[in-house]
């Protein structure tokens, strides 16, 4: 029996993610949030503000934790694939960008896929890193950082983002030449992207449309 509605959970390392979804494979409803190390208490307040009504089942990504009674379980990097073909039919790649992963998945013209390339088990350079350096700085979160970032208009100093250890020397040193938060927090998320991309696109063609997911990607 196919279920009239699925709850979608997916648990990362700082956020929770939950949609219902029906058997056309529609969205109707979603929730994310950072859950701060409670994932139990946000997940009960997210579906609770939820419309739950009709849904028969609950699916989860592999990384949500054994507090979630599920269905079934997916593999995070293969969830993400295939909400990409279903709801981005014709893309030729994936960057994915969350709290301590990041991964770019590719696909020949026929949507076959052929690959992928992820981080190593640091979290340098992913959202805990920036999270991790907007408290250095006194922000509140990192959507502050963001907004600061995107206020510079002038120079961009170098942080390196491979190394939590040497951002903040990166980043004492810079506040001690007279950069300005505007310039620190451009730089902070300057580097994070040539982490990236020095990690991820190392070889062959790079598509010209890449589907850009994952918390970090709600940084502008």
């Amino acid at each position: 029996m196919v279920a009239e509605r699925i709850i979608g959970i997916d648990v990362g390392s700082v956020a929770i993610s939950i949609v219902t979804i029906d058997a056309d494979r529609k969205i109707h409803s979603g929730e994310y949030r950072f859950h701060k190390g409670d994932v139990e208490e946000n997940l009960r307040q997210m579906l609770g503000a939820l419309s739950l009504q009709g849904s028969e089942a609950v699916a989860a990504t592999s990384s949500t934790p054994a507090c979630v009674t599920a269905l079934q379980k997916y593999d995070n990097q293969v969830a993400v694939i295939e909400s990409a073909r279903q709801y981005h039919s014709g893309v030729r790649a994936v960057l994915c960008v969350g709290g301590e992963k990041f991964f770019y998945s590719t696909f020949d013209d026929t949507g076959k896929y052929t690959g992928s390339t992820c981080n190593t088990s640091c979290a340098a350079g992913t959202g805990s890193f920036l999270d991790q350096q907007a408290s250095r700085l006194k922000m509140a979160d990192i959507e502050e950082l963001s907004a600061t970032a995107c206020r510079n208009k002038g120079r961009c100093p170098r942080i390196a983002s491979r190394c939590a250890v040497f951002a903040k020397t990166d980043l004492i040193h810079a506040q001690q030449e007279g950069y300005q938060y505007e310039e620190i927090s451009d730089g902070l998320c300057a580097g994070l992207a040539k982490n990236i991309v020095d990690t991820l696109f190392t070889a062959g063609e790079v598509p010209p449309d890449i589907l850009f997911c994952g918390g970090v990607s709600k940084n502008a």
